[in-house]
């Protein structure tokens, strides 16, 4: 077994993803671009914020005795501890998306937190995508940007990491036999837009060139969002775009 990390920023020297590898723990964690209204009451950065988390999230996951919504939760306690005496963080502070992985000797354990996404590659080539998808849901209902951000952190809404810890028992999770897979990839949505916003992949073949050749496909994806026609280009024509492979079978 093997990991690699590659990560290109939307805007060089300025990326708001986080990913890292501590022991049997990976992580990926892509900080929220939303409007600085939205985070008034925090004066630090949302890459600041996305780092800090990551760090604390990968040390707090290798005891493989605590469970990984118990781990991020005591991460999000950690970072809020850090600004909550200066910012008011009731007034909005920085999020983040999470992706997390552990591994033991015979499974994987996955953690996913909003619209990040685990790629499961199975042995047959086939590829599951594990990812929440609240937001997607909110987004779909709603038009308005006051309105979806309302429903962060809420019954009924979407969740993200930010400043309560609570938000950690809303991540889907899992596990599965290392004997069904060939790899696994944490990526952030700025390469799954691959496959949902620019129509060059389906999930099996997204994993496929990630596990060939990620310098590629990034390249190849920074075209095709340059192509996009001004109707179908979303609010960020380019994203903060990283990938964490595992690889499971010596590749």
């Amino acid at each position: 077994m093997h990991t690699t990390l590659l990560t290109d920023p939307a805007i060089p020297g300025a990326n708001e993803d986080a990913g890292g590898v501590l022991g049997s723990v990976a992580v990926v964690l892509d900080g929220a671009g939303v409007p600085s209204r939205f985070r008034a009451g925090c004066h630090h950065s949302v890459a600041w914020f996305s780092h800090s988390l990551a760090a604390r999230l990968l040390g707090r996951a290798q005891d493989p005795s605590v469970p990984l919504r118990q781990a991020l939760a005591g991460a999000i306690e950690e970072v809020r501890s850090l600004h909550e005496g200066e910012c008011a963080l009731d007034r909005g502070s920085p999020s983040a998306t999470v992706v997390a992985l552990r591994w033991g000797t015979d499974h994987l354990e996955h953690l996913v937190l909003c619209d990040a996404a685990l790629l499961l590659e199975g042995t047959d080539g086939t590829a599951m995508r594990v990812t929440d998808r609240r937001l997607e849901e909110v987004m779909r209902a709603e038009t308005e940007a006051e309105v979806i951000e309302a429903r962060r952190n809420a019954p009924g809404g979407f969740w993200v990491a930010r400043h309560e810890p609570e938000a950690a028992e809303q991540a889907v999770v899992g596990r599965t036999a290392l004997s069904a897979l060939r790899g696994a990839h944490l990526v952030s949505d700025g390469i799954t837009r691959a496959v949902d916003l620019l129509g060059m992949h389906d999930d099996s073949s997204l994993a496929h060139s990630l596990r060939q050749d990620p310098v590629a496909l990034l390249g190849q994806l920074r075209q095709a969002e340059e192509r996009l026609p001004t109707g179908r280009r979303p609010r960020k024509l380019h994203d903060d775009a990283t990938v964490l492979t595992i690889h499971l079978d010596g590749s």
